[in-house]
């Protein structure tokens, strides 16, 4: 028969326990907030042109302690596309370029996270845009925002691989192949 000391000592033990699996297991990052971007920049005859996506959505589930049980999904609204003037504005909203009209969203969708070291994680996955796709494999790094995660990537597009400058712009000595693009992801953890 066990006496209410041993009792409470094995109590206190299962409490412990309980705490430490607690702690041991990895926070999720699930909210995606204000301040997330994505932007890119272009080459035009030797000129570099930036821009940016106004809109868009992500739906982020990371847990950094657990990358295999990570996902991620990013998407812009073709027609928020902002190169700094309206006439570019409307060139890249059109049928040459991002066909808005047609594809109303550009995105990419992971498949797989694997741990590159101390807050960076590698990001297997695919990117589609104006009806193409191609599988893309992007380095992530992570950084404490307060309370908050922000998640950035850098990496180029093959612009000719997606159907991206057709007609007239098809021409790599007028706007280069490689477009850089660089994505910002603020996340919360899960509420």
């Amino acid at each position: 028969m066990s006496s209410p000391l041993s009792r409470f000592a094995a109590g206190l033990v299962l409490a412990g326990s309980a705490c430490a699996l607690a702690q041991a297991a990895p926070a999720a990052y699930t909210r995606v907030l204000p301040g997330s971007t994505v932007t890119f920049s272009a080459t035009q005859m030797g000129v570099k042109m930036p821009g940016r996506f106004d809109r868009l959505t992500a739906q982020v589930d990371f847990v950094p302690g657990a990358p295999a049980q990570s996902k991620v999904s990013v998407s812009v609204d073709a027609a928020s596309v902002d190169a700094g003037s309206g006439q570019t504005n409307t060139l890249l909203t059109g049928s040459d370029w991002l066909d808005a009209k047609a594809y109303p969203q550009d995105r990419f969708v992971s498949s797989r996270f694997d741990a590159a070291g101390p807050g960076r994680y590698w990001v297997s996955g695919t990117f589609t845009a104006k009806g193409h796709s191609q599988p893309l494999r992007i380095l992530v790094v992570t950084h404490p925002v307060g309370a908050n995660l922000a998640l950035d990537a850098d990496f180029t597009l093959q612009r000719t691989a997606l159907g991206l400058g057709t007609g007239s712009w098809a021409d790599t000595s007028v706007v280069a192949a490689a477009i850089p693009v660089h994505v910002h992801l603020l996340v919360g953890p899960k509420g």
